[in-house]
């Protein structure tokens, strides 16, 4: 291996990293009280709630309609509507009780539903989250 050569990889390895992290700040991190898998999610009057594994009833144990909440996405289906998203921007409200507190966020993303390509459509929802639940409305 040359030294020009040896020279051009440790340039492109330093360009790499350059963009690998400019496109990482740019990415919206999901709030780190909603990260997790959570389980079948149900719609009542336009709002569906997902539990986590362990607060699932002793009678129906299974996970189904797994909502994916990672670092910076989120993934789920509602009214047989598959949704990925990545968030835009993001508004955090705590609210604290004697009993505990209820985080909730106003999420601002760019959703695809299996149908598009690309970044997806803009939508809003509204995530609430209190102890092992967690309730989201498309807005």
């Amino acid at each position: 291996m040359t030294k020009h050569t040896l020279l051009r990889l440790t340039y492109a390895a330093a360009i790499t990293a350059a963009c690998t992290q400019a496109h990482a700040a740019q990415l919206k991190q999901m709030p780190i009280d909603f990260v997790g898998e959570w389980c079948n999610g149900e719609t009542f009057e336009g709002e569906t709630n997902w539990k986590l594994p362990s607060w699932l009833d002793e009678d129906n144990p299974k996970c189904t309609n797994i909502l994916s909440v990672g670092k910076y996405d989120f993934r789920m289906e509602i009214g047989k509507t598959q949704f990925s998203c990545y968030p835009d921007a993001i508004r955090l409200k705590e609210s604290t009780a004697p009993s505990g507190t209820a985080y909730l966020a106003t999420i601002n993303a760019h959703c695809t539903t299996g149908q598009e390509t690309g970044l997806g459509k803009p939508a809003t929802f509204a995530f609430h989250r209190y102890k092992g639940n967690i309730y989201i409305k498309q807005k």
